[in-house]
């Protein structure tokens, strides 16, 4: 039987270790000093008074385990740099470096040098895994720059005053059943009204990252549910393409359940994004599936889309929102760097529920744009039914509704202005105020 070690202040293991029981105040923390070891806790706490440095690093090393340990007080809890097979599991971390509050907006795109503090940080590490760590009530949960083949599944990044779950340029991994719930923060703006804003999210995507898959995830009550981010002041592009996100749950956010912007080819399907104050918004993106969501109860929209193309937008539960669809377009400074971004078009939106909603369906382009406008819209089979109006449009060309139901929509089923170009194919209209209605 291993004998457990006492760790010392700065220690480097070397060998397969076994840690004593106990507190120990080491806060240079332990480093890994060779590939192939593993280090197992026994009720065995590392803790800083001084909230820098780090509890456990590995730089250069490979086929490391940690196992079963407490670490409070460091910069990062636990660091891995340049690594490949590394599993860190059942790690209880706590008390890392935070960033005043309340007058401080987050900045997404921060160099792996300047790194917020947080529980885990990984910088270029591949084929590894963490599992069932709690890094809760924090600033953030687990932090992962420049990674690749990562199974990040049932941890706890809860309660975080910035991100659960913080990727950037991270690809072909696979986040789930993680809970990253109330990842939130209260920000003070310059005319001194309160919001809980600042891009806290639970889970967030930046500078490329692509082609991840995130399963069953718990998102509730983030500043953001969900946040993917393509874009970095000023005009760069960085999209995050190509992922699935999958039966999470992004309920009750302040802001949105799921922002997606400057991406393409993403899919959301299954996902909870209801009582937000939006459900989706997706600016500036491409290609998109939206499929099989629940969108219900979202303040201002259930989907809020602009200046965007190419969407799929099918088999979702749109109910009791102020609106349920929003396909738009305004002009705004952000245009400058995307001048073929001026129109919405080319979407599908096809076997929807729409129910209850103010406007279930509202396409427009803006006054602010002069030289576009929104076109190329497909709805079909859809039902619209028992909201205010059904499907609304303004200044939008070439769009056709095909075997769409219209139900007991209170003050009409469709409604446009003279120049809008609708055609209309075998649609069923039952009991609304008017089928039609044409305002100036």
């Amino acid at each position: 039987m291993t004998v457990p070690i006492i760790p010392t202040n700065g220690m480097i293991i070397t060998e397969n270790i076994s840690l004593a029981e106990g507190v120990f105040h080491l806060p240079d923390g332990i480093r890994i000093g060779a590939d192939g070891i593993t280090v197992k806790g026994n009720k065995t706490t590392i803790i800083s008074d001084q909230q820098s440095n780090v509890g456990i690093h590995i730089d250069g090393h490979s086929d490391v385990s940690i196992h079963d340990v407490t670490i409070t007080g460091f910069y990062h809890g636990v660091r891995i740099d340049h690594a490949k097979n590394v599993t860190l599991e059942n790690l209880t971390i706590r008390g890392t470096q935070e960033i005043e509050g309340i007058e401080t907006f987050l900045y997404l795109w921060l160099p792996i040098e300047k790194a917020y503090g947080g529980a885990i940080l990984l910088n270029d590490v591949r084929d590894s895994q963490i599992i069932g760590c709690d890094v809760q009530h924090q600033m953030n949960g687990i932090l992962v720059y420049g990674c690749q083949n990562l199974l990040v599944e049932k941890n706890n990044g809860s309660f975080n005053s910035g991100w659960g779950l913080y990727l950037s340029n991270t690809n072909d991994s696979t986040f789930q059943d993680n809970q990253l719930d109330f990842c939130n923060r209260v920000f003070r703006r310059e005319d001194g009204s309160t919001r809980v804003e600042a891009d806290a999210s639970g889970i967030v995507l930046v500078k490329g990252a692509s082609r991840n898959k995130f399963l069953r995830n718990s998102c509730l009550c983030g500043g953001d549910g969900i946040f993917l981010c393509g874009y970095e002041h000023p005009g760069m592009i960085t999209p995050c393409n190509d992922n699935l996100f999958e039966e999470n749950d992004c309920r009750l956010s302040p802001n949105n359940a799921i922002e997606s912007t400057f991406s393409g080819g993403n899919i959301f399907r299954r996902n909870d994004c209801s009582r937000s104050n939006y459900a989706f918004w997706m600016g500036y993106s491409w290609d998109n599936v939206i499929e099989d969501n629940i969108v219900e109860f979202s303040r201002w929209a259930g989907m809020a889309i602009e200046h965007a193309f190419g969407f799929k937008i099918r088999g979702n539960r749109i109910h009791n929102n102020g609106e349920g669809v929003r396909l738009f377009t305004r002009g705004g400074p952000v245009l400058d760097y995307f001048p073929d971004r001026k129109a919405c078009y080319n979407f599908t939106i096809e076997n929807n529920d729409f129910s209850g909603n103010n406007i279930a369906f509202n396409a427009y382009t803006g006054a602010e744009v002069q030289d576009d406008e929104c076109h190329d819209f497909v709805l079909t089979e859809n039902q619209f039914t028992d909201n205010r109006i059904g499907a609304q449009f303004k200044r939008v060309k070439s769009t056709t509704l095909e075997n769409n139901t219209f139900s007991n929509n209170l003050i009409t089923a469709i409604q446009k202005t003279a120049n809008d170009d609708l055609t209309l194919i075998d649609n069923h209209f039952e009991g609304n105020s008017k089928d039609h209605l044409e305002v100036s």
